[in-house]
């Protein structure tokens, strides 16, 4: 049985790897939203073959926009605290539910076929016939990948980022506390200062 106060500890143990998994988790989603998703080989007569491909960011430039966002995300946590951690926590566990719906989306369906017709369109290869066999690749479930990390970590910022410790406060605006007066001021100019 654990005690009550082991729970904060435990929870803050979790800041660092969550800050740095964060990170990890966006850039492999960028990554792997840089490499090719989908290609095909354009071969007409009496022309030249052509390979024509396309990356997850040709497929999912949302997805893409979605993983900067992520490694942002990161430095946020680092950056807020309290009520403004917990916001930036639910907001990653949208995004990584959103990118990896949009990768999925995007590496298995549709998208993969209609960005390569738009890539085949501008190859001088392209007569307008069907594009053929159309080879795709995992990368977009390692995309997919990465943001459902980020959304598992952004729920850890949720449940333990307000007992994280935040930034200092040295750059923080100035409080309107009242200014304690100079005690040896005082008894300067006859007055108590215990009064």
């Amino acid at each position: 049985m654990t005690s009550p106060a082991a729970a904060p500890t435990r929870g803050r143990r979790l800041y660092a790897p969550s800050v740095l998994g964060l990170l990890v988790a966006g850039g492999v989603a960028w990554v792997a939203l840089g490499r090719t998703w989908a290609s095909t080989r354009l071969a007409p007569q009496g022309l030249p073959p052509a390979d024509v491909v396309v990356t997850g960011r040709d497929v999912a430039p949302l997805a893409a926009a979605l993983a900067v966002v992520v490694v942002t995300a990161a430095l946020a946590v680092l950056a807020t605290r309290g009520r403004g951690r917990w916001v930036v926590g639910v907001l990653v566990v949208l995004l990584g539910v959103g990118g990896a719906v949009l990768s999925v989306l995007g590496g298995t369906g549709d998208g993969s076929r209609d960005a390569l017709v738009g890539a085949a369109e501008q190859s001088p290869a392209f007569t307008g016939e069907d594009l053929g066999r159309v080879a795709t690749s995992p990368w977009p479930f390692v995309a997919a990948g990465g943001f459902v990390v980020a959304a598992l970590l952004g729920a850890l910022v949720v449940r333990h980022g307000r007992g994280w410790p935040g930034m200092s406060g040295r750059y923080d605006a100035p409080s309107r506390r009242p200014v304690v007066e100079d005690p040896w001021k005082a008894l300067d100019e006859g007055r108590d200062p215990t009064v």
